[in-house]
């Protein structure tokens, strides 16, 4: 499938723009995950994918979300930049979204620019997206118990807690609040402007 326009699409906050990145920004972001997303002691993510991480490996997973890219089974990794510099990752998938009209959506920053509001920010514009670009009519995350980040940054952002499920991310069972966003909630805390859409709408099953 052609994937094009997606290279074209960019949201951009006030501090942030958010698009697909080339492959030598991949590979200074691999560098970014490097240098630390969070303590070694800790695990904020579902999937341990920072205890082995492989340039390789993280690379073709990026490159892999455009070659298997359907409108009935699309993941959106959109790649965070500050000053031009990558910094982190914002990630929308979802299935039969012409028919369900529903995204999940997970990220994660350089522990150095942690703290900073920027997850807020960066969870917006994908939220922006969703819910102004798509016509989503829902939205879902979570956060591991113990990870106070992006707990605050969904209440922030108005989700609400809708069940507790549990994972393993490293073989021990971690409570897991399953979050969840409506529309009709949704009041953005940023403006982000939106370029390049339109013609990437078939691409997400969008008529």
């Amino acid at each position: 499938m052609n994937t094009e326009p997606l290279r074209a699409l960019r949201l951009r906050t006030p501090r942030l723009e958010l698009r697909l990145a080339s492959g030598d920004e991949l590979e200074e972001l691999f560098r970014v995950a490097e240098a630390g997303i969070h303590p070694p002691e800790e695990m904020p993510f579902a999937i341990a994918w920072t205890d082995d991480l492989q340039r390789d490996a993280f690379i073709e997973f990026h490159r892999a979300k455009l070659e298997t890219w359907s409108p009935e089974d699309w993941h959106l990794q959109l790649i965070v930049f500050l000053d031009g510099r990558p910094i982190g990752d914002q990630g929308m998938r979802a299935e039969r979204f012409g028919e369900r009209r529903h995204v999940v959506t997970g990220s994660w920053l350089g522990r150095r620019f942690q703290g900073q509001g920027l997850g807020t920010e960066m969870r917006t514009a994908a939220l922006e997206l969703a819910f102004r670009g798509l016509g989503a009519l829902t939205a879902e995350s979570g956060a591991l118990e113990g990870n106070v980040a992006s707990a605050r940054v969904s209440e922030k952002l108005g989700y609400r807690q809708t069940g507790t499920s549990h994972v393993s991310p490293r073989g021990v069972p971690v409570p897991h609040s399953d979050l969840l966003l409506e529309r009709e909630r949704w009041d953005p805390p940023h403006p982000v402007e939106i370029e390049h859409l339109e013609p990437a709408l078939p691409l997400f099953g969008v008529s």
